[in-house]
């Protein structure tokens, strides 16, 4: 078995920029942490019952054969490491 990680997007804020009402404790972890990169966000990839793949969640979950979470270590088969792989995603199997 190997594992599928799906892709992530690093825009994910460590902290939220102060507002008026924010402390002053606040404003000085803010200044802090605007100096980190921002956290990664991992991108949900659904297999289709058509056998396609999108990252888009459809609006009809009846459509979907496989979910494969974001952020999380997924087990894979060779069968579905061939699919993956076809579709563009064999970058993040290991």
């Amino acid at each position: 078995m190997s594992i599928f990680r799906p892709p992530t997007d690093n825009f994910v804020p460590l902290a939220l920029p102060p507002s008026q009402e924010s402390t002053q404790e606040q404003r000085l972890a803010y200044g802090l942490y605007r100096h980190y990169a921002n956290d990664p966000r991992g991108r949900n990839v659904f297999k289709l019952t058509d056998g396609t793949f999108t990252e888009n969640e459809p609006y009809d979950m009846t459509l979907v054969a496989k979910i494969y979470w974001g952020g999380s270590d997924n087990l894979v088969t060779s069968t579905e490491i061939a699919e993956l792989t076809a579709a563009g995603y064999g970058e993040y199997i290991s």
